[in-house]
């Protein structure tokens, strides 16, 4: 072997101090800048991980709120049909109850009327009386030719009430 090394040109010293300073340097190399390295890598590796995993979490948390939000808006639009018949159905007993109010109205103010009239009759008979009263007189004065005087209220009342039944009788 030794007429090998010496065949190729390798001086044994040499190659002893390059193996050495080979291995100074691949073990510099290895704890300074491989495991660094390498650590580095794995924790890159394993916030990458952790990002994927909480995207996948993000995307099946984003369904579930798809979800909830279209349950969400069936319900309210569950509610607001609700709420559109509800007001729908007390807006008809209202309409009930005003037209109601209404008759009512009517019907005292016709009552009201009808007594007013009754009245105004009432009042126009008693004038009338009053005013046949007054002609009797006259003509009882005119027919007897008796002072005004003279002629009896009781005579006048008994005159103006028989004409007023012979009217009526017709």
């Amino acid at each position: 072997m030794q007429s090998l090394i010496e065949s190729f040109g390798i001086d044994w010293k040499l190659l002893v101090s390059q193996v050495f300073n080979f291995l100074v340097i691949f073990g510099v190399i290895t704890f300074l800048v491989s495991k660094p390295l390498a650590k580095s890598v794995a924790e890159r590796r394993k916030k990458i991980k952790e990002g994927l995993d909480k995207s996948e979490e993000a995307d099946k948390r984003l369904k579930g709120v798809s979800i909830l939000e279209k349950e969400t808006l069936k319900k309210a639009e569950t509610e607001a049909m609700k709420v559109i018949l509800s007001a729908e159905e007390k807006a008809k007993k209202e309409e009930s109850k005003i037209l109601k109010e209404a008759e009512e109205k009517s019907r005292l103010v016709k009552e009201k009327a009808m007594e007013e009239i009754a009245e105004a009759r009432e009042h126009s008979m008693q004038s009338a009386e009053q005013e046949i009263a007054s002609l009797a007189k006259e003509i009882l004065v005119k027919a007897v030719k008796v002072s005004p005087a003279a002629v009896d209220e009781a005579l006048i009342t008994r005159v103006s009430k028989e004409t007023m039944r012979q009217r009526g009788g017709r």
